[in-house]
């Protein structure tokens, strides 16, 4: 009765593992082809802000968060750090 059910369910296996392959291959082949052209969107840029930083103290992500806090912009603001000084550090917000 065990090998019976082990060989069953080896099967079973076998055969959801080769659909599950078959069908990944069918689902990439289909979006490669098919895409033929690229649509480029217009990308809105912020400003370019500056804060004071310790820099033998903390990470400069710490007084990023903080400046945002203070100018009033979301918690979830994205930004991207453009340069680090020993006093200072400038993001630009997007």
């Amino acid at each position: 009765m065990k090998k019976v059910f082990l060989g069953m369910l080896l099967i079973a296996l076998s055969f959801g593992t080769m659909s599950l392959t078959t069908n990944s291959k069918n689902v990439i082949k289909t979006s490669t082809e098919n895409q033929n052209t690229v649509e480029v969107r217009s990308v809105v840029f912020g400003a370019t802000y500056t804060c004071a930083w310790n820099s033998c103290c903390e990470s400069p992500l710490i007084p990023i968060e903080r400046d945002i806090v203070q100018r009033g912009l979301p918690a979830g603001t994205i930004y991207t750090i453009i340069s680090t000084t020993t006093n200072s550090v400038t993001y630009k917000v997007y």
